[in-house]
């Protein structure tokens, strides 16, 4: 079984079978307003919250569009 990282979104990793798989790369595709952000996010919370380094890269949200 391949080791997952939780979105923290438990129906979500539900779906996922745990979360997703380490080691690969996932990429969001959506229109606006699809909630692409929302779960970023809420992965990148969750991984800190397990003690994982995280890091999140945007050239479309400002700060101010990001601050929680």
């Amino acid at each position: 079984m391949t080791d997952r990282a939780p979105t923290g979104i438990s129906g979500l990793d539900d779906i996922l079978a745990g979360g997703l798989a380490r080691g690969h790369i996932f990429l969001l595709e959506g229109q606006p307003g699809a909630g692409k952000t929302t779960i970023a996010l809420q992965f990148l919370l969750e991984g800190a919250a397990q003690g994982e380094r995280t890091l999140y890269i945007t050239l479309s949200e400002t700060s101010r569009e990001l601050d929680i």
